[in-house]
């Protein structure tokens, strides 16, 4: 157990009361209310900032619990943010929208083949980065290219709900695809080979079933977009996309390091956050050296309001935790985890997915970690948790960061998605996608 575990363990007192509880309640409520509507377009950050000194002020939470989690977010937050970091550069390079024009190319005139390539780009960007860095740099990629072709508003938006659920729903095969994944393995000290050895599957089998899922919904109205296409010769060439050839091919050496980085992590005991910032200052330093990192640009561009918001919100549902406002859910687990194992992983799976849609996947996540600590149950039980609070979480449209990001984004761009709307894929996606992963998991367990 490490010390910040037992800090955490240390802050658990008995000091709630139905008062206490209430509050908590209330502030993580109005937290969530807020984030979702952004009144003004505050920042996410400030809004759980404020929700946790509230609780602080209240003294509903105590400097150990700071210390607590901040032991357990500061390792996610922190490669999160190297990650972001190189592929920010690496866009500012022109990388992603190369390998977008080489898709274009090539399927501009097959409307379900470039569905079926651009989402499976996205899944690859979110497999070796991350899934909130998929919708970044795909939404504006996807939105150009439909306006070339001059899609409809229908047809525009079903691409762009293939690179959004892909986004999340492909983070579960690597740790650092998601910021999820890397606190989840934090807490139960799950090695970079471990967790894959156990994701890899699982992983691989929710992106061929979201692209499975999207194409057997999506291929009729998708193809009868195919008219609207465009001649290629008014597509840009993909090296045109290409700022510095030298930077481009260092990019993939780099991107061969960090691979290397985070396997042999474990062994010489280097957290994932320091290979993360590590290939980013490289490729920042040869950015810089070839004119093309401006520091202050590039300085803002990165998520550093990501640190205030993951310690934040998790202070917030920690203060949950504290006051005794989750202490049903261990008790929900724990039935389904003492069945046989195909009914332990559907069951769990489907729990921790629900719980994700409803609150957020990034306060699910240590509620469930507790809860399973709590239930000390069997080992497959964080793994399911993660499958349901990454492809779970897009059942509605509050369940990920990411979803949100990608509501934004697609607004700006011209699109607007309402809250029904989006549900409805969500429900009509989701729950396929999240079954047969789950079946992913089982079949390693069974074997």
């Amino acid at each position: 157990m490490t010390f910040f575990k037992i800090l955490g363990f240390l802050s658990i007192e008995v000091r709630s009361s139905i008062r206490e509880m209430f509050i908590a309640i209330i502030v993580f409520a109005a937290a969530l209310a807020f984030i979702l509507i952004k009144p003004k377009g505050i920042n996410e950050a400030f809004i759980a900032l404020a929700g946790a000194l509230i609780l602080f002020t209240a003294q509903l939470l105590k400097p150990e619990d700071a210390a607590y989690i901040w032991g357990f977010v500061w390792n996610a937050t922190f490669s999160l943010i190297g990650i972001m970091l190189f592929t920010s550069l690496l866009d500012y390079n022109g990388f992603f929208r190369w390998a977008a024009l080489h898709i274009v190319h090539r399927f501009h005139h097959r409307q379900l083949l470039l569905f079926i390539g651009l989402s499976l780009m996205a899944a690859l960007i979110t497999v070796f980065f991350n899934n909130d860095g998929t919708i970044l740099i795909m939404v504006p990629i996807v939105l150009e290219v439909t306006a070339l072709l001059k899609l409809s508003r229908s047809g525009r938006l079903l691409f762009l709900l293939g690179i959004g659920f892909m986004a999340d729903t492909a983070s579960a095969p690597l740790m650092m695809s998601n910021l999820t994944n890397i606190l989840t393995a934090d807490f139960f000290d799950i090695s970079f080979g471990e967790y894959a050895s156990r994701m890899l599957l699982p992983g691989i089998i929710a992106i061929v079933a979201t692209l499975t899922v999207t194409v057997a919904f999506f291929w009729q109205p998708i193809v009868r977009e195919e008219k609207r296409a465009l001649a290629p010769e008014l597509f840009p060439i993909p090296a045109s996309a290409i700022s510095d050839k030298r930077l481009f091919y260092l990019s993939w050496l780099i991107i061969l390091l960090m691979m290397i980085g985070y396997l042999g992590s474990e062994r010489v005991g280097i957290p994932l956050a320091f290979i993360a910032l590590g290939c980013a200052a490289i490729q920042w330093a040869a950015s810089a050296a070839a004119g093309r990192a401006p520091f202050k640009e590039t300085v803002l561009r990165a998520p550093w309001l990501i640190i205030v918001f993951a310690l934040s919100m998790n202070l917030i549902v920690y203060s949950l935790h504290v006051q005794g406002a989750t202490a049903w859910f261990p008790e929900v687990i724990a039935p389904a985890a003492e069945k046989n194992d195909l009914i332990g992983i559907f069951g769990s799976g489907l729990l921790f997915s629900l719980l994700a849609a409803a609150i957020n996947n990034l306060p699910a996540v240590l509620i469930s970690s507790l809860a399973i600590e709590q239930v000390n149950g069997p080992d497959y039980l964080p793994y399911a948790s993660l499958l349901g609070t990454s492809v779970g979480a897009k059942l509605t449209p509050i369940g990920s960061l990411a979803t949100l990001l990608w509501i934004q984004l697609v607004r700006q761009g011209g699109i607007t998605v309402s809250w029904r709307e989006y549900t409805k894929y969500g429900l009509l996606l989701t729950f396929p996608i999240l079954l047969l992963a789950l079946f992913g998991l089982w079949l390693l367990d069974w074997s």
